[in-house]
């Protein structure tokens, strides 16, 4: 960046507009800028003989525009409320004592300050930019500092350099050191940290850990109103084929949690969520199964960047991450507010509308030692139905007529005694006509012997749940409801004070509960037309309690305090406790008792020979079969659960060694978690009870632990060999304990890179993490329901009998089960050059082995693994006749098991290249590849590996060899353009699923997404250099790419859905900031 020779300036006061024309005319520099912009400002007079730079800063001297120099040495204007920053640093002598009086200087600006006595330095007001930085001081060599960033509204807090005497004034060259070192990285990430801000230390790409970096940008250009549809599109080592619980009909609507994000093919209870570097807590209910936490609580518009560690990492975070982390950063105080709204649908001719209004305001008071925050954001989903998408009615045509017992549109009937049912030589089967009342005898059967009802139930109206029904809903239907707000004040210049709270509300509905019923209507009764016993099979809804009867209220509430103390010598030392609570209540229906509906068909008080579509039931159905949770119109706690969260930390960004600048992280952390007691009871619509009231204690676990991180370089810059530019080290280790004798662990992490002139880097590390069997929590039992009560059944794929039904599941739970250990390894290598043509490209292995692992089994796996597991698979016996091998599935035992161990390796690729000279704005390309290349588990000692990639046995769902996202964005201040796409590679499937499949994999997938955003103000020329309104289109699956066809896909879809339902939509968000 050189500086331009000095020219005669003679600029009288006038117009921006005509003073930059006449600047240029006397400089002969080109300048750009938008007069239009400029209308309405003064420039003020410039004369005498200057360097142009330093004419145009007099020129703009209190205006609101500043000037920056582009690398084809043009200067551009800009406003300057966009485009300031601040830059800080500070010189020391050898002894560590500051050096006082140095003048340095911000090259290509004419700006030089002179250090204090402590030889700190303090450049406020800068352009954003990057900078060189030279000093002068008599008796020491110059030093030059390059690669100085200076970000627009941030601070760039420059590592601390020390001067080097020089006895020799002959030989005065700069010693040349860059800005972008892990030490002012470190700097500039901890000069940022609040009393309640990020607990973490601030992580980069470049980290010694291959940090995975998702910005705001990128968060907003998504579309997306929920965190948890966002990390499922770009975290390529989350479970592909996963769904969260807001998009599986399979789950009680009162079943929460982002359960989709298993890292690297480990469960979703081996990722940890952070939000700010705070364990986000888990939500407990009575649902069996893992419980991790919901990141959709977390309003979009209130984070400003994702850091994913695809890596285990225990002695930093604890837990058991051995999937990975996910930290969510949430943005920080600004003097702005800021609405957004965003209406997200369909393309294809349907209404399912997901809306979102989010509202941020930032103020700052008392001189900004007082700073408020309040944000608030409200959303709503309507899911698309079975109606509109069609897949499970493709799906049934496909399979052909299914297996007795038929749950349809109309009533299904066939002989209980297997005798025609219209004379000798008739068929033993028919089913009820559409609209038929029950009332026609056997005249209402006319022409249907032999013919089964295969349509899908139509329900009462709106939506329905019951995978059989044209009703039923492919996500939930739902509103939900945030409110955040945070308060720091500055109480001295060295104590900061801060306390934020949270609370979200939302309220779950699935529509009409469905039952199954298999009815005996015997021959006399006065239903029967047919003079035989006849089995009915029919799906039967109560449509006089309305399509929102079974409602479920989840709410999260959290408040968070905290100090931060600014300590002498750059230490700080912050405090701060978390608690939280998530409670879910439900009101609805349970069950409907199977014994008491047969005593209505028996006593001629119901009739099943009726469309049920049409014809509801009678009032003795409401009122004395249907099983309801607590009472008819209360609801009830259905989970109660609290934690507690304290920790302390002690930081030096800046710790003087030996060898350089380090920095020291020493914490201790303390976790309560507790989950109440409650009650179970339920009742029928009379108040009796259906079943004894269960009574479940609460429990409550603590938890502590003690770390220390350091991150130093390991030999002195002057030490370095020859094309060495750093050697830099990462030691952590936690000692963790709890309430429980067997919780006790330690857990070292070992990091190291090496930086090299020219752009290259290679790093690697070592980490453990000890996993414990999770205490039971006092979590109900689902107790196998009644035949025909068909409420909240799980859809499995028997391989045995090659048929896709719903049985009941389980959770047996095994108290033998023993503490896992697993070791992780990783070794990448980085190559980046350049910052206005800015390329980087890094490549990363991770190698994970687990022995006695835990393994969580569904039902899905758990019928895969019969064999090997045939006490948690029971069967119903051989009907006769019946030419299968065994009888169908009625109950799976779900739980955890101690496997011996599994062996994880994958390679992670990641190329970027931005060039910020394009047409005016910025040109950024980039792509990111995983490659699987082992995964391998071994069930028991005794038992073979088994390849999971190549010969799965399912008990790794999710799993393929290849995954990618890419995309190219070109972009300027005010507009922006881009094309995203994903890749997913086929999936190989267990032998079993060949047959049904017609195939040993699933097909690969590729969707293309594409945006354009715009500012609006060109044409709102009211709007104050403050305001603004930026607009964004943004259409999902462009080419209406197909879904792979995926046979016993569990809800029976027979496609493999990657992404939206919905496949092709669109996003249309707008965002007002004044």
């Amino acid at each position: 960046m050189t500086q331009a020779a000095p020219s005669r300036f003679d600029i009288p006061a006038q117009g921006v507009a005509t003073a930059l024309l006449a600047f240029s005319a006397q400089s002969g520099v080109e300048v750009l800028f938008a007069s239009d912009d400029l209308d309405g400002n003064l420039a003020n007079a410039v004369s005498g003989t200057l360097e142009p730079i330093e004419a145009l800063n007099r020129l703009l001297h209190d205006t609101p525009f500043v000037a920056r120099r582009s690398d084809a040495g043009k200067f551009i204007i800009s406003r300057a409320t966009a485009l300031l920053g601040d830059m800080r640093g500070r010189l020391r002598l050898r002894d560590g004592s500051g050096a006082a009086g140095v003048v340095v200087n911000l090259a290509g600006t004419g700006r030089s300050v002179q250090t204090d006595a402590g030889g700190r330095f303090h450049f406020p007001a800068v352009p954003a930019g990057e900078y060189i930085l030279t000093t002068s001081m008599e008796g020491f060599r110059p030093l030059e500092i390059t690669g100085a960033r200076v970000s627009a509204g941030r601070t760039l807090i420059l590592a601390p350099q020390w001067l080097e005497p020089h006895d020799d004034p002959t030989q005065m060259a700069p010693f040349v050191v860059a800005a972008d070192s892990p030490e002012t990285r470190r700097l500039t990430l901890a000069g940022q940290r609040r009393a309640i801000g990020n607990l973490d230390l601030g992580r980069t790409e470049d980290d010694v850990l291959p940090f995975i970096i998702h910005t705001r940008k990128e968060i907003t250009r998504s579309g997306v109103i929920g965190l948890n549809e966002f990390l499922q599109r770009v975290v390529l080592e989350s479970d592909a084929a996963g769904r969260p619980p807001e998009q599986d009909v399979n789950l009680n609507s009162f079943a929460v949690g982002s359960t989709n994000l298993k890292l690297r093919g480990y469960g979703s209870d081996e990722t940890v969520v952070l939000v700010n570097g705070r364990r986000l807590p888990e939500v407990l209910n009575n649902v069996s199964g893992p419980a991790p936490p919901d990141v959709n609580f977390i309003p979009v518009s209130l984070v400003q960047q994702i850091e994913v560690l695809p890596a285990s990492a225990s002695a930093l975070y604890g837990g058991n991450p051995v999937g990975g982390v996910i930290n969510i950063v949430l943005r920080p105080e600004v003097d702005a507010t800021e609405v957004t709204t965003t209406y997200i649908n369909a393309l294809s001719g349907y209404d399912a509308p997901q809306t979102n209004l989010a509202l941020q305001h930032g103020q700052s008071l008392l001189d900004g030692k007082l700073r408020l925050r309040l944000s608030a954001s409200f959303s709503e989903t309507l899911p698309p139905t079975e109606s509109e998408l069609n897949y499970r009615q493709k799906a049934a045509q496909r399979a052909g007529t299914p297996p007795d017992p038929i749950f349809r549109a109309t009533p299904n009937v066939v002989s209980a005694s297997g005798q025609p049912l219209f004379g000798p030589g008739t068929a033993t089967y028919t089913s009820v006509a559409p609209d038929a009342d029950g009332n026609g005898g056997l005249a209402a059967f006319a022409g249907r012997a032999g013919e089964r009802s295969l349509g899908f139930f139509d329900s009462a109206g709106g939506l329905a749940a019951s995978l059989n029904s044209l009703d039923s809903p492919y996500a939930r239907k739902q509103r939900r409801a945030t409110w955040f707000g945070s308060i720091a004040y500055d109480l001295f210049p060295w104590l900061e004070l801060g306390v934020d709270g949270a609370h979200v509300r939302t309220t779950i509905n699935r529509g009409y509960d469905v039952f199954t019923g298999d009815l005996l209507l015997a021959a006399d009764s006065p239903f029967n037309p047919f003079g035989e016993p006849v089995y009915v099979t029919l799906n039967e809804t109560a449509p006089r309690l309305g399509q929102n009867r079974s409602e479920a209220r989840i709410e999260y509430t959290s408040l968070l305090t905290g100090a931060l103390l600014r300590l002498p010598g750059s230490w700080q030392l912050s405090l701060d406790a978390q608690i939280a609570r998530n409670l879910s209540r439900y009101r609805g229906l349970a069950g409907a008792d199977h014994e008491r509906w047969q005593q209505l068909v028996d006593g001629g008080r119901y009739n099943p020979l009726r469309d049920t579509q049409v014809h509801a039931p009678p009032a003795a159905f409401y009122d004395e079969v249907l099983i309801h949770h607590g009472s008819p119109d209360r609801f009830v706690k259905v989970g109660d659960y609290a934690t507690l969260d304290a920790s302390a930390r002690i930081l030096q960004p800046s710790l003087p060694l030996p060898t350089g600048v380090g920095a020291l992280n020493l914490g201790a952390d303390y976790r309560r978690n507790r989950l109440r007691g409650y009650r179970d009871e339920r009742r029928y619509a009379d108040g009796s009870l259906a079943s004894p009231i269960e009574e479940w204690s609460g429990r409550t676990l603590e938890r502590y632990s003690f770390f220390g991180e350091v991150q130093a370089p390991l030999l002195p810059q002057k030490r370095l060999p020859v094309g060495m530019r750093h050697l830099e080290g990462s030691v952590a280790v936690r000692y963790l304990a709890s309430d429980q004798s067997n919780e006790v662990n330690v857990a070292p992490s070992f990091g190291l890179k090496v930086d090299f002139t020219g752009g290259f880097s290679l790093r690697g590390s070592l980490t453990t993490s000890n996993r414990m069997p999770t205490p039971v929590m006092s979590r109900r039992l689902e107790a196998p329901g009644q035949p025909g009560s068909g409420l909240n059944l799980v859809r499995i794929f028997d391989p045995v009998r090659a048929q896709s039904y719903d049985v009941q599941a389980s959770e047996a739970l095994d108290f033998t089960v023993n503490t896992e250990e697993a070791v992780t390894q990783t070794a990448g290598v980085v190559f980046q050059r350049g910052h206005t043509r800015r390329f980087r490209i890094s490549l990363d292995f991770v190698d994970t082995t687990k022995t006695n692992e835990i393994l969580g089994l569904d039902a899905q796996p758990i019928v895969n693994l019969e064999t090997l597991f045939p006490d948690r698979v029971v069967r119903a016996p051989l009907s006769p006749g019946d030419p299968l091998p065994a009888g169908v599935i009625t109950t799976v035992h779900t739980g955890s098991v101690n496997a011996s161990s599994r062996h994880s390796q994958s390679w992670t690729a990641s190329v970027s290249y931005a060039h910020h000279d394009v047409l005016g704005g910025t040109l950024e390309l980039r792509g990111r590849l995983l490659y699987f290349q082992r995964y391998t588990s071994r069930l028991f000692a005794n038992t073979a590996k088994i390849n999971q990639l190549d010969h799965p046995d399912g008990s790794v769902a999710g799993l393929m060899r290849y995954r990618a996202n890419f995309g190219a964005t070109w972009s300027t201040d005010h507009h922006a353009f881009g094309v995203e796409g994903q890749y997913f590679h086929s999936r190989k499937l267990p032998v079993v699923e060949w047959p049904a499949q017609g195939s040993s994999h699933i097909k690969p997938y590729w969707q293309f997404d594409a945006f354009v955003q715009t500012s609006l103000r060109r044409w709102l020329p009211w709007l104050t250099p403050k305001q603004d309104l930026v607009a964004q289109l943004r259409v999902n699956n462009v080419l209406n790419a197909r879904f792979p066809h995926y046979t016993n896909e569990p809800s029976g879809t027979g496609i493999q859905p990657y992404g939206d339902w919905r496949r092709q939509t669109y996003s249309l968000s707008l965002t007002a900031t004044f």
